[in-house]
């Protein structure tokens, strides 16, 4: 593991020198969560596609030099699916320098599937949102990158973390900045619903691919528009952009 491994190098980074009781802590500048679908209508095959196209994406150059440019980067993921079963969730990393995110690639290649059933995206928001709060988070840019093939599953249920409604709300209260990555295979017009119900936030975007087969291209070019500094300075508003 790189010196900037995980939760413990974590409090050392984002800690000042000297006397931390006089002097408030650093902050990173984009703490990053991923919230990958894991619903029942993902397929074992394309979860592990999924799992191996981010992994490759923070392993390529142009992500890696964009995450430098960024500054100092948290990362982490959540794999979501049915609300009224657990979320799955990796530790936090941190990229500083361009050091780091091998680690984390790693981390999401060793991630079992233990997720499945409806397509409750506000449950997997709330377990993002979740992992932004977690004691000790600081960070300038809060961002969410949200992946999936679906609409939020509108079925009753007796218990569920939140609906898509709830984590909205929760989102605009702690600021933070969700971009969707629809995968509009038997939906086209799921970028549209995406764009309208699920991104928020200053910058906040929509992609579309057509099919699994694009998804690796398309986490890339995502990564690296949303870790812009230049791109978040110069968009005040949502943007639904095709891929």
């Amino acid at each position: 593991m790189s010196r900037w491994g995980r939760a413990a190098p974590l409090a050392l980074l984002l800690s000042t020198c000297g006397n931390a009781a006089a002097a408030p802590p650093l902050c990173a500048d984009v703490a990053l969560v991923l919230a990958i679908d894991g619903s029942g209508s993902v397929t074992d095959g394309e979860y592990r596609f999924q799992k191996s196209a981010i992994a490759a994406a923070f392993r390529d150059d142009a992500i890696i030099s964009a995450m430098k440019d960024a500054g100092t980067v948290m990362l982490s993921a959540i794999f979501w699916g049915d609300g009224e079963f657990p979320t799955e969730s990796l530790d936090w990393f941190v990229v500083h320098g361009g050091l780091g995110a091998e680690d984390f690639a790693r981390a999401l290649e060793r991630n079992e599937r233990h997720v499945y059933g409806d397509t409750n995206i506000g449950s997997g928001l709330w377990a993002a949102l979740d992992k932004l709060s977690e004691p000790g988070i600081c960070a300038r840019r809060l961002v969410i990158n949200l992946s999936g093939d679906g609409r939020e599953t509108m079925v009753p249920k007796q218990r569920i973390r939140a609906t898509l409604y709830q984590a909205r709300l929760r989102t605009i209260q702690m600021g933070v900045t969700i971009n969707a990555l629809a995968i509009a295979d038997e939906d086209e017009d799921l970028a549209a619903y995406y764009a309208q119900q699920v991104v928020h936030g200053t910058g906040g975007f929509t992609m579309t691919v057509k099919s699994q087969a694009d998804y690796a291209l398309a986490i890339r070019q995502k990564l690296k528009r949303e870790l812009s500094p230049q791109f978040v300075a110069s968009v005040v508003q949502h943007r639904s952009t095709p891929y």
